[in-house]
């Protein structure tokens, strides 16, 4: 039996939403995890650093780095669940780290919330929507504060390479105009890079709007432009800003600010993928474990 308990309580971890990167369950008395106010206190005690230069002249990012905690809802909230901890909002502008939806998108928002069956304030009891993540796909900001990712530079190009699903992004760094036509929409969007000193300058657009931001119903279009930041302001961090814009469900540009922290005991990224006919619910329903999203179907 001992040796069946750690495939069995891996195959449980990897089944539930947002564990597979933070790797951890959360009693009702876990600690509010830090985010964008305390990031900011971090961030004044910092001495000035100057990062080491890749042979073209740039900041040399590359390794392997990590987002912040489960991310489950960008904007501060209180425990939800045992994979959901209370948090601090994600969101340092507006100062409030609230989201600034115009009307009809907020309710929005909240009927996607209301109907997922966590156990959120104000839910209807009907389970209605999923967060679209579930199926293994990501969008940006997402892949970035999900879980890990490793950074590759060579000259003219910054690569990420994330650890959910099969999602990786290339990035052109010398300062290219966007070349794909207006009416292109993708998961991941388009993304054009140029560097502003020691910080890389990363220009996204033809985002698809179809994933959330968080697993709590946070959403924007596929008329969203967003402008990320990413400086190195120590050795083992990276300053991590998103200033995401759209007029069709926002009221006004909001920004996203985080620390993301280099994993010394990483050496490689392993796929984080999604299978049909994946073995690994047979092993998980065995144990009568039932997930929070519903009941494990039966094999087909």
């Amino acid at each position: 039996m001992r040796a069946h308990a750690f495939p069995i309580a891996a195959a449980i971890l990897l089944l539930i939403p947002g564990l597979a990167g933070s790797q951890a369950l959360y009693g009702k008395d876990a600690p509010v995890d830090r985010a964008a106010r305390s990031w900011q206190e971090e961030k004044k005690k910092l001495p000035n650093y100057d990062p080491p230069k890749t042979a073209d002249g740039h900041p040399d990012m590359e390794g392997y780095w990590g987002g912040l905690g489960s991310g489950d809802d960008i904007e501060e909230h209180s425990y939800v669940d045992i994979t959901t901890p209370p948090q601090e909002s994600f969101v340092i502008d507006p100062p409030d780290g609230k989201i600034p939806y115009q009307p009809w998108a907020l309710a929005e928002r909240n009927k996607y919330r209301a109907g997922l069956g966590r156990g959120w304030p104000g839910e209807s009891g009907v389970k209605l929507h999923i967060d679209p993540q579930t199926f293994c796909l990501t969008t940006i900001p997402r892949a970035n504060y999900r879980g890990g990712f490793q950074v590759i530079q060579t000259p003219g190009r910054f690569v990420f390479l994330l650890d959910w699903g099969h999602f990786y992004r290339s990035i052109p760094t010398e300062g290219r105009a966007h070349d794909i036509a207006l009416n292109v929409k993708m998961l991941m969007g388009h993304s054009v890079g140029r560097w502003e000193g020691n910080t890389l300058v990363v220009d996204v657009t033809s985002l698809d709007g179809k994933l959330w931001l968080d697993s709590a119903g946070n959403f924007f279009s596929n008329t969203a432009h967003m402008v990320e930041r990413w400086t190195m302001v120590a050795k083992d961090i990276i300053d991590y800003a998103v200033t995401i814009e759209d007029a069709t469900v926002y009221t006004r540009p909001w920004t996203i600010n985080l620390p993301m922290r280099r994993n010394r005991n990483a050496d490689e990224i392993w796929e984080h993928s999604c299978h049909e006919g994946e073995k690994d619910y047979e092993t998980v329903k065995e144990v009568g474990y039932k997930p929070w999203w519903g009941v494990i179907p039966p094999a087909r």
